[in-house]
């Protein structure tokens, strides 16, 4: 099982006297590696000094409507300690769990600090600066919200495969299929059985264009639907799960095309930003989601997180297909216009 490997960070920027510069920009980082990356993606596009404060959060984060407060009650006392003078100019939050954090931030700074969040905000609009979001919410129609195309990466140049990476992938006929698995989320499930009936789907459509099928699995994709895809795959001569040594950024960037999993946005951005075809692997909902979110004509208007919607502006923009039919894009890349915004709203506050 592979998983997603940041691109190596552009060098700081230094003074004439090759001295490093305070920081002015603070990304506040947890321990989710999917925000972490969109986070640390937009501070170094921007392209001014920056420095990372990694947040634990005890079990008060769970408290009713914690998300909305302004207050550091939800982190530990290590956390509290890193958030000390002098005030950064800019706060990057990602997600609901540090929105207190940098409100309260701000609030230290006399109001100077300027706040930029990725993901829906869990107070009014108006409480941060700058809202980065995909449409995977209804957000409100605000001056300082910016709805993305696509989640912001950190991806640039193609990687270059090791030795033994490029002897695995070369051991593999063309064209490659890379077929990503994602993982139990909120409302959708990924079952064996399901992702058996796309493996197979994909491997005819290898057979056909005298291909492979290399399958690779993230962080939350359960064990037992990988040893399923794996008893389904020991028969298979042009497909193969990928080993441990096979970085997400080189199968990627090695692959033809590639079929993302419908319940990672990140994956899906990722594979969009390539300019390869697309074809986005359906995920079933829960019991629980079909109660929740109810059909598709529901999705327009009730504000809960629906990828439904994030799938339907795919398609009819036709960024990315389905299984059947992978399309392939060209579209820059959300973190640059992400950083365009931000370095506007510095400028404007000089």
């Amino acid at each position: 099982m592979t998983a997603l490997t940041p691109s190596p960070a552009p060098p700081r920027m230094r003074t004439a006297l090759g001295s490093e510069p305070k920081p002015r920009i603070w990304a506040l980082l947890s321990d989710h590696a999917g925000d972490n990356a969109q986070a640390l993606a937009l501070a170094e596009a921007i392209g001014l000094p920056f420095e990372t404060k990694t947040l634990r959060y005890t079990w008060l984060k769970r408290l009713p409507r914690n998300n909305a407060r302004v207050s550091l009650l939800s982190i530990d006392r290590a956390s509290r300690e890193q958030l000390a003078p002098p005030w950064p100019q800019l706060i990057i939050m990602v997600g609901p769990r540090s929105q207190p954090v940098g409100r309260y931030v701000k609030r230290l700074s006399g109001g100077r600090t300027k706040l930029v969040l990725i993901g829906r905000p869990r107070a009014r609009p108006d409480a941060f600066d700058l809202i980065f979001d995909t449409r995977q919410y209804l957000l409100p129609d605000a001056a300082n919200i910016r709805v993305l195309p696509l989640a912001m990466s950190r991806r640039r140049d193609p990687v270059r495969p090791t030795e033994e990476e490029r002897a695995w992938l070369d051991s593999l006929p063309r064209p490659h299929l890379l077929l990503m698995i994602g993982g139990p989320i909120r409302y959708w499930d990924v079952s064996p059985d399901h992702v058996v009936a796309v493996v197979s789907k994909l491997l005819e459509r290898a057979r056909q264009a005298g291909g492979s099928v290399i399958v690779t699995g993230s962080p939350r994709t359960p064990p037992t639907v990988l040893r399923r895809v794996s008893e389904e795959l020991a028969v298979a001569t042009n497909a193969r799960v990928a080993p441990g040594m096979a970085r997400f950024e080189a199968l990627i960037d090695d692959a033809d095309e590639l079929f993302p999993p419908g319940d990672s946005v990140s994956m899906i951005s990722e594979s969009v930003i390539t300019g390869k075809p697309v074809g986005i692997v359906p995920v079933r909902q829960t019991l629980w989601g079909r109660i929740v979110l109810g059909p598709e004509s529901r999705m327009k208007w009730t504000p809960l997180r629906d990828l439904r919607r994030f799938w339907t502006y795919l398609r009819e923009q036709r960024l990315a297909g389905s299984i059947d039919e992978p399309i392939a894009c060209k579209i820059c890349s959300p973190v640059v216009t992400g950083a365009e915004r931000v370095r506007e709203l510095l400028q404007a506050s000089d």
